[in-house]
């Protein structure tokens, strides 16, 4: 009986966390190995968040969408940090894009959303992002759309610290598509 009451008490304590408005931490974790692929090519580089909407999403009761989340950094400036020390690791020199460059990188953040859904027994969680990166070099052009789509099914409305790591998570798998694109880096070295 006593199991009873405290997993009760758990599952009410763990639930009304979803009423609270959540700040995500953006941390993506992107491994790049270093090397001289750029051949220190000069790249002028720009990330533009035409996301929808600024909010990440909602948090779930399990009955419905609940409190609101968002993004405790700029998410363009942390995807712009992160384009700009990868494009440094693959030996190219990233200069900001208000400087006159024959070789231009824009990455433009297109989705990255949590939301939750109800089903019978479980409820889910769902991430999804896109980035889409432009590249124009000596007045040709390379376009390619990155996408990431995880659904997790849980019992208990996931913590804070949980749907933080599933944000970000989304967001290591979208940049690690980029830095993985061979098309990408050929043509901006060419």
């Amino acid at each position: 009986m006593k199991t009873l009451i405290f997993s009760f008490l758990s599952l009410v304590v763990l639930s009304g966390c979803a009423f609270m408005p959540q700040q995500a931490n953006l941390r993506p974790a992107v491994s790049v190995l270093a090397s001289s692929e750029g051949k220190n090519v000069t790249v002028a580089v720009r990330v533009i968040d035409e996301r929808p909407s600024k909010s990440l999403g909602r948090r779930g009761t399990g009955l419905a969408p609940a409190a609101e989340i968002t993004a405790a950094q700029d998410v363009a400036m942390v995807v712009q940090q992160q384009v700009v020390d990868g494009l440094r690791k693959k030996g190219f020199n990233p200069v900001d894009y208000n400087e006159h460059n024959n070789t231009r990188l824009t990455v433009e953040i297109r989705l990255l959303e949590y939301s939750t859904s109800v089903g019978f027994w479980t409820g889910g969680v769902h991430v999804k992002g896109a980035l889409k990166a432009i590249a124009v070099r000596n007045g040709e052009s390379y376009e390619r759309m990155y996408r990431s789509e995880k659904e997790e099914r849980i019992v208990v409305v996931p913590t804070a610290e949980t749907n933080e790591e599933w944000i970000n998570a989304a967001l290591s798998d979208m940049l690690s598509q980029l830095f993985e694109d061979t098309g990408l880096f050929k043509f901006l070295s060419s």
